[in-house]
């Protein structure tokens, strides 16, 4: 059942997989659908939680009010804390969902974002005129010539099936212009650069190295503005980072999610100092057994 936030607007979600919640967030223009390269990845290790956002309506607060959103679904669930994912826009809103409900957030990833503002590097002139589509005369020119700049061209020229997928799609669950341009208007008001400091939740930060929407100097200031936070910097992808190098994006992000805890060095359960009683009964076999093969003394070692 979708969740009423006002009478014309609704969130739409799917749950997938049991374990610790993972809530992703989508970027701009963006729908539930985007996500089809991490869901069934996530959902092995994760209770992952996808939506939209449907209807119309002004953000007269900006990205706060797409925060608001993520509060509702998460009350709406009985979700009282969660690893966070957002990309892009949805990465705005996973800054500040930490930011004002710290409570809420357990872990925290941002992929192909910033913190706003001016920031180190700004989108060229070109890019933002494809990403509002103001370089098409219609809509499906404008979802491709957009698509075409959020991805690089090592990845269209490979996957160029699934890149013709993404635009049907794109085409096939597009927000109305009305609301698209609340929720860029939202994202260019976004300014956390003298606030992300204070984001308490462990933080990994992906990003690609040939995106033109965000370009990667804002990822390496986002890394360093963050206490403590990683910064994973992918070659030959673009701002769709995640669908582009889907695997080294999803295996980050679960190690990151699910660290693994050191094991303490020489025992193996049955007590202290194993590996060096197996070394010192080797160092007392007979002389003629060191002409064993190397790979042997590999394999015991």
């Amino acid at each position: 059942m979708p969740v009423t936030i006002t009478e014309s607007t609704s969130i739409d979600y799917d749950i997938n997989g049991e374990g610790p919640p993972l809530v992703l967030i989508s970027g701009l223009g963006f729908g539930r659908w985007g996500w089809f390269k991490q869901v069934p990845a996530f959902s092995r290790h994760f209770r992952t939680i996808t939506f939209d956002v449907r209807g119309e309506r002004r953000l007269d607060n900006g990205v706060g009010d797409l925060v608001g959103d993520v509060v509702v679904l998460l009350d709406h669930l009985g979700v009282k804390k969660a690893h966070v994912l957002g990309t892009s826009l949805g990465g705005f809103v996973a800054q500040e969902l930490a930011l004002l409900r710290p409570d809420l957030v357990d872990r925290l990833v941002l992929v192909c974002t910033s913190y706003g503002g001016r920031g180190p590097e700004s989108i060229s002139p070109g890019a933002l005129a494809d990403m509002l589509g103001w370089s098409s005369f219609s809509p499906e020119g404008a979802v491709r010539r957009g698509l075409e700049t959020a991805t690089s061209e090592v990845y269209r020229a490979e996957h160029a099936d699934e890149f013709e997928q993404i635009v049907r799609w794109r085409l096939a669950d597009s927000p109305s212009g009305a609301a698209y341009y609340e929720q860029a208007r939202a994202g260019a008001g976004f300014d956390l650069s003298r606030d992300v400091g204070h984001i308490t939740s462990p933080t990994l930060v992906i990003h690609g190295s040939e995106d033109r929407y965000v370009p990667v100097a804002n990822a390496a200031a986002l890394a360093g503005a963050i206490p403590g936070a990683k910064l994973r910097v992918l070659d030959n992808a673009g701002h769709l980072v995640f669908i582009e190098r889907f695997a080294d994006v999803n295996r980050e992000v679960v190690s990151f999610l699910k660290p693994r805890r050191p094991r303490k060095s020489g025992t193996d359960g049955r007590g202290a100092g194993w590996p060096e009683k197996v070394r010192g009964w080797i160092a007392g076999v007979p002389r003629y057994v060191g002409r064993l093969p190397g790979r042997v003394w590999d394999s015991i070692f």
